[in-house]
C-alpha cells in the first residue's frame, strides 16, 4: 500500500495557513487489541501504525494556562473595535521555552481564523478578493524593517514580494504595500513569532521597534506576539528618553500575558496535572493502555518533564512510537526509561525530584494531626 505523504505547507504562507486553519482536526484511530493488531495485514498494519503516528504527534490537550489565555486573547480580539483613528492595543505571550507558546497561539488564530469565516464569508468584492482573517510570521535572527515587510508580503503571495529585492523599493514603499494587503484581505489578527529575536539596543532594534509602533497605529489589525523572557530585552521598558521612546509607547500599549509551568503536583496543585494526565489517557491508542495508565506515574512524569508541557509531550510521544514498535504497546516506567528528551528536563530532572520530595513530606507534616495530651 502506498500512503500519501502529507507535504504539510508552512505556516508563513497564506496557502499553508489556510490548510491549517480549515482542516479537519485528526480522527482519533480504532484502539485495537493486540490480537487484531497481529491479525492485520502488512499494508493495513503499516497503514494503522503510521495514522497512529500521525495522531499522537498532532493532538491537542488544553490545560488551564491555555484556557486562561484563550480567555484574555479573546477579551482583547473582540475589545478591539475602534476605528482607523485609534491605535488598538496589542498582545505578547512571555514565558519560557518548552511551554507551548507557538502551539497555543497557533491555535487561538486557527479558531479565530475559523469565526471570521463564519462571520464574514470567504471573499470580498462578488469573490475577486480573498477573505484572510489571520496572516503569521515570524522574526529571524536577523530580522530588519525590510525584512519583516517582505516576509507579510510574502505570506499574502504579493508579486512585489520579489520586487522587494531591488534596491530601487524604498522600505516605506514596501510598509505601505504590506499595510495595503492587510487592510484589502480583511485582516484581523497579526501573529508574530519569536519577537525576541529584536536586538532593541542597537539602531536596527530601535527602527523595527518604531516600525511595529507605526504598523499598530495603520493596521486595522491586532498583533499577538511570542518571545521568551520579554522583560530582560528592554522591548516592554518604559522610558522617557528620546532614543527610547518607541519602548515606552510600546510599553504602554502591549499586554504582557504569560503561560506559567506546571506546579509541583502537591495538595491543590495535584488534581490540576492529574486532570491533564487523564485527558492524556483517554488520546493514546495504544493496545494495553489502561485508564490510569499515566496518572500511576504522576510524580515520575513531572520529575521527567520538569512540569514544562513541551518537555511532557515529547516524552510521550516518544514513547508511544517506541512502545508501538517493541510491540510493549503501552507506556511503563521501563519503556519511558528507555526515551531521552530535552538537555533542559533531563539537566533538572534529579533537581526537581528532589523538591517534590520535599514538597510532599512538608504537605504531610501539615496535614498530620495534632496528639492530645
Amino acid at each position: 500500500m502506498i500512503l500519501p505523504l502529507e507535504r504539510d505547507e508552512l505556516l508563513s504562507r497564506w496557502e499553508g495557513w489556510r490548510d491549517f486553519a480549515e482542516a479537519p482536526a485528526l480522527e482519533q484511530p480504532e484502539r485495537l487489541s493486540v490480537k487484531q493488531i497481529e491479525q492485520l495485514s502488512e499494508d493495513a498494519r503499516v497503514a494503522y501504525d503510521y495514522h497512529r503516528e500521525r495522531y499522537h504527534a498532532n493532538f491537542l490537550v488544553k490545560t488551564p494556562q491555555v484556557v486562561r489565555l484563550n480567555g484574555r486573547l479573546w477579551d482583547l480580539l473582540d475589545a478591539n473595535q475602534q476605528g482607523p483613528s485609534r491605535v488598538k492595543g496589542a498582545a505578547v505571550i512571555d514565558s519560557p521555552p518548552g511551554l507551548g507558546k507557538t502551539t497555543a497561539v497557533d491555535a487561538f488564530g486557527r479558531a479565530f481564523h475559523q469565526r471570521q469565516i463564519l462571520r464574514h464569508g470567504r471573499d470580498f468584492d462578488d469573490g475577486q478578493t480573498l477573505h484572510i482573517p489571520v496572516c503569521r510570521v515570524a522574526f529571524s535572527g536577523n530580522t530588519t524593517t525590510r525584512a519583516l515587510n517582505e516576509s507579510i508580503l510574502n505570506f499574502y503571495n504579493h508579486p512585489s514580494a520579489d520586487a522587494s529585492r531591488s534596491r530601487y523599493l524604498r522600505n516605506r514603499n514596501l510598509a505601505a504595500l504590506a499595510a495595503e494587503s492587510v487592510r484589502r484581505h480583511g485582516t484581523r489578527l497579526i501573529i508574530v513569532d519569536d519577537v525576541h529575536f529584536l536586538k532593541i539596543h542597537t539602531d536596527e532594534g530601535v527602527a523595527l521597534a518604531n516600525e511595529l509602533k507605526w504598523l499598530a497605529n495603520e493596521y486595522p489589525a491586532t498583533f499577538l506576539f511570542t518571545g521568551v523572557n520579554m522583560s530582560s530585552t528592554g522591548l516592554l521598558s518604559e522610558s522617557k528618553t528620546d532614543k527610547k521612546l518607541a519602548m515606552s509607547q510600546i510599553a504602554r500599549r502591549w499586554t504582557r500575558l504569560t503561560l506559567p509551568p506546571f506546579a509541583h503536583p502537591v495538595g491543590e496543585h495535584r488534581k490540576t496535572w492529574m486532570t491533564l494526565l487523564g485527558a492524556i489517557d483517554a488520546r493514546l491508542v495504544l493496545a494495553n493502555a489502561r485508564p490510569h495508565m499515566l496518572r500511576e506515574q504522576a510524580d515520575y512524569l513531572y520529575e521527567r518533564s520538569t512540569g514544562m508541557i513541551g518537555s511532557l509531550f515529547k516524552l510521550i510521544t516518544l514513547g508511544a512510537v517506541h512502545a508501538m514498535r517493541d510491540g510493549t504497546e503501552e507506556l511503563t516506567r521501563a519503556v519511558l526509561d528507555e526515551i531521552d528528551i530535552d538537555v533542559a528536563a533531563e539537566d533538572a530532572r534529579e533537581v526537581v525530584a528532589m523538591e517534590l520530595e520535599e514538597k510532599k513530606l512538608a504537605a504531610a507534616k501539615r496535614s498530620k494531626p495534632r496528639s492530645v495530651a
